[in-house]
C-alpha cells in the first residue's frame, strides 16, 4: 500500500534565534501567511528555520563536488522536521523604483514566474480552440498505431509550385532524387511517366509506404524523419487513394487555417519586454487619454462661462483666449450652452480645425 500523502510540514522544538522551543504544523498545498509583531520571530521561523532546512535537504541530493559551489545556510536549531520540501526564498533585493516597478519586480517574483510560465504554457489555437503542440515522428507513430493498426499508409510531404517553375521541372528533379510516386489533384502520379495536372495546387510526394505494425516502427520512423526534413517539418499520412488521413507538424501552426505561432519564451510573460507588454499600455498598466466628463464637467455652461474646465485659471488661461479667437473665426457661438451646440461645433472644439499643422496657430490670428 502506498504511504498516505503528508498533509503538513511538522517542525518540533524550534529554538532558532529568539524562538523558545515551540512546535508548529504548516499545511501543505495551502497559502500560508506568517504575521505578528516586530521581533516575534517571523523571519526566524520562515527563513532561518523552514527555508534553511528545506535548502539543506535539497543540497544533500547533490554530489560533494557540486555542493562546494552552492551557498549554504547554517543548519537550524530544532529537534525534528518532517515533510519539509525544497524551498525558494524570495526577498526584496532591488531598491530601484521605476514607473514599471511592482511587487513582482521588487521581490524578483516576476523573474521566477516568467520562466515557470514559459515551461508550463499551452498554446490554444484561436481557430479551433484546441491545444497546439509540436507533433514529430514519435507522435505520428503512436497516433498511427492507435488509429490505423494493420493498415498500409503512405508517408508523404507536400511540395508547392514556385511561380518560376513548372510541374514537369519539379517532377523531374524529384525523380532524379529517387522518388517515383506522388499524388496531385486527387490522382496517383508516376513522376517519370505521368503528367501533373496544371490545376494542381500542390504535389504530395510519397516518401515510403509502410504497414502500421509494431515490427515496422523503425522503417516508419526513418521514412517520417525524411518526410519531415523535405516537407518543411510537416508530414501527411495518405491512404491508397491519396485521401489525407492525418497531418503532423513539428512547428506550432493551426491545423485549421495554417496560422503559425512562436514558442513560449520568458519574454512573452514579462511586461518589461516588448514581446510580452500590453500593446495598449506598453507594460505601464495605464494609458493616457481624455476624460470628457472631467474636461467638460458641466455641459450646461457656455464656452464663455468656462465649459472647458482645464482652460480656466492662470496656468492655462491663454488657451481660453486661443479658443475664443478660434471660435470667432469659425463662427461658433460662445454664448450657447455646450450641450446645445451642434455636433459639428463640438467636434471642432474637441478635435481642432481640420488640416491643422502643429505650430501654425501663431500665423492664423
Amino acid at each position: 500500500m502506498p504511504a498516505p500523502r503528508p498533509d503538513a510540514i511538522r517542525l518540533r522544538g524550534v529554538r532558532q534565534n529568539n524562538l523558545k522551543g515551540f512546535d508548529v504544523d504548516i499545511p501543505v498545498g495551502k497559502l500560508v501567511v506568517v504575521t505578528g509583531l516586530s521581533g516575534a520571530g517571523k523571519s526566524s521561523l520562515v527563513f532561518d528555520t523552514l527555508h534553511a532546512e528545506g535548502q539543506r535537504r535539497y543540497v544533500e541530493t547533490f554530489s560533494p563536488y557540486v555542493r562546494q559551489f552552492l551557498e549554504l545556510l547554517p543548519s537550524p536549531a530544532l529537534d525534528s522536521a518532517e515533510n519539509v520540501r525544497p524551498s525558494v526564498a524570495i526577498k526584496q533585493g532591488n531598491a530601484v523604483r521605476t514607473s514599471r516597478s511592482t511587487v513582482g519586480t521588487m521581490t524578483e517574483l516576476c523573474d521566477w514566474f516568467k520562466v515557470w510560465f514559459a515551461h508550463r504554457a499551452e498554446l490554444v489555437d484561436p481557430a479551433s480552440g484546441q491545444v497546439i503542440v509540436p507533433r514529430g515522428p514519435d507522435a505520428a507513430w503512436l497516433d498511427s498505431l492507435a488509429r490505423f493498426p494493420g493498415r498500409s499508409l503512405s508517408l508523404a510531404f507536400a511540395v508547392a509550385k514556385p511561380e518560376s517553375l513548372g510541374w514537369a521541372t519539379i517532377a523531374e528533379e524529384f525523380a532524379k532524387a529517387g522518388f517515383s510516386r506522388a499524388f496531385a489533384a486527387g490522382r496517383r502520379i508516376r513522376l517519370t511517366e505521368d503528367e501533373i495536372p496544371a490545376d494542381a495546387t500542390e504535389l504530395l510526394v510519397i516518401q515510403d509506404r509502410v504497414t502500421v505494425a509494431p515490427d515496422q516502427a523503425s522503417r516508419f520512423h526513418e521514412a517520417a524523419l525524411a518526410a519531415f526534413r523535405l516537407g518543411g517539418a510537416r508530414l501527411r499520412l495518405l491512404d491508397d487513394q491519396g485521401h489525407e488521413l492525418s497531418r503532423y507538424s513539428e512547428v506550432l501552426e493551426s491545423p485549421v487555417d495554417g496560422r503559425k505561432f512562436r514558442p513560449a519564451s520568458p519574454a512573452l510573460f514579462s511586461f518589461n519586454s516588448p514581446v510580452g507588454a500590453c500593446p495598449e499600455c506598453r507594460g505601464f498598466g495605464r494609458v493616457i487619454g481624455l476624460d470628457w466628463h472631467k474636461i467638460i464637467p458641466n455641459p450646461a455652461l457656455t464656452l464663455a462661462e468656462g465649459a472647458i474646465a482645464p482652460f480656466q485659471g492662470t496656468v492655462y488661461g491663454e488657451s481660453q483666449k486661443d479658443l475664443t479667437r478660434a471660435c470667432r473665426k469659425a463662427g461658433i457661438p460662445m454664448d450657447v450652452p455646450w450641450k446645445k451646440l451642434s455636433a459639428a461645433h463640438r467636434r471642432f472644439v474637441e478635435h481642432g480645425e481640420p488640416g491643422y499643422v502643429q505650430g501654425s496657430y501663431d500665423s492664423m490670428w
